[in-house]
């Protein structure tokens, strides 16, 4: 978005694990739960929370079914027809390197169990069922996460090794996300 309404201050973007042609997990969940239902608003209440512990400032407007609606294939295929700068030109391919001067590259793990210590593992194997046997960090497949020029799409991390969250626990030898920003 910043690309395309501010592209004289921008130099490039580099998407990680991103998901640019919709969440099959986002999917799954839009389709399961109405707007209304207890889920929502659970995952609502669990949203404004988390709002509050890293720092935001006004969480009432908060709405999990929304901001997955964002996430899912119908979501993104509106926001990538209004910003379609760095979109893969090919299935599962990669996107021009270079749009009005701007470079787009991308990156993304492809394993959803990485590290048996690490507590939101068998959440993320939860959250890959939809996708069967498409290869996926948990949350994004390898496929949705490409735009632009894509650096690598098989790191050994799952879409929580990849924020580098969890005490930083990846799988056994895989890189060091903190490296990979550095």
């Amino acid at each position: 978005y910043p690309a395309a309404v501010v592209p004289d201050m921008i130099a490039s973007v580099t998407t990680v694990a991103g998901d640019h042609l919709g969440s099959t997990t986002a999917d799954a969940w839009v389709s399961a739960f109405p707007s209304d239902s207890w889920a929502n608003s659970l995952a609502t209440g669990l949203l404004r929370v988390l709002n509050v512990i890293y720092g935001g400032t006004d969480a009432s407007q908060t709405d999990a079914l929304a901001a997955l609606s964002s996430l899912n294939s119908a979501g993104q295929a509106l926001f990538n027809a209004k910003f379609p700068q760095g979109a893969p030109t090919t299935p599962c391919g990669s996107g021009p390197a270079k749009v009005n001067g701007i470079a787009y590259y991308s990156v993304s793990g492809n394993k959803v169990f990485t590290n048996f210590l690490d507590i939101l593992d068998p959440i993320m194997g939860v959250a890959a069922q939809p996708f069967g046997s498409t290869p996926n960090d948990g949350l994004v497949s390898v496929c949705s996460s490409h735009w632009g020029q894509v650096l690598r799409d098989n790191y050994p991390w799952n879409h929580i090794d990849e924020i580098n969250h969890v005490f930083g626990l990846v799988g056994w030898g895989a890189p060091d996300p903190l490296a990979f920003y550095s």
